[in-house]
């Protein structure tokens, strides 16, 4: 399993060990349970992930989740944003805030790009407004 212990190593620190290795690779598969989202939030320190979803020419959902944009993040992507780079901007997000899930949301043709475009949705802002006074 190529898990790094030490002979320090309780047989419950190699067992979370282990788990978080299992998670791991099946999240690369693009099996996500509920363990491993419960995880990522605790990991983030969040209450909300974004779970995005692209079906398939068939109608199958491909899935896919994102953690919540860090400021650098939504900083570079609003700049590509306003230079009408859509597509660019939610490959950035996607590829940036990218937690695990079908890995075609990410590099089969069509599938990957209307992840993208979906995930430029990802920045939300509240509503404002400027005036003169």
């Amino acid at each position: 399993m190529s898990i790094p212990f030490t002979s320090k190593d309780t047989n419950n620190q190699l067992t979370e060990k282990i788990r978080l290795k299992e998670m791991k690779n099946e999240t690369q598969e693009g099996h996500i349970t509920a363990e491993q989202i419960a995880e990522w939030k605790k990991k983030f320190k969040t209450d909300k992930l974004h779970k995005l979803t692209v079906k398939d020419k068939d109608g199958n959902p491909i899935v896919g989740y994102l953690k919540p944009p860090g400021r650098e993040i939504k900083a570079t992507a609003l700049s590509m944003y306003s230079q009408n780079k859509i597509l660019e901007c939610g490959e950035f997000i996607r590829d940036n805030c990218w937690l695990g899930g079908d890995e075609r949301l990410k590099m089969s043709g069509d599938i990957a790009d209307t992840a993208a475009i979906q995930a430029s949705g990802i920045i939300k802002f509240l509503e404002a407004e400027l005036g003169e006074v």
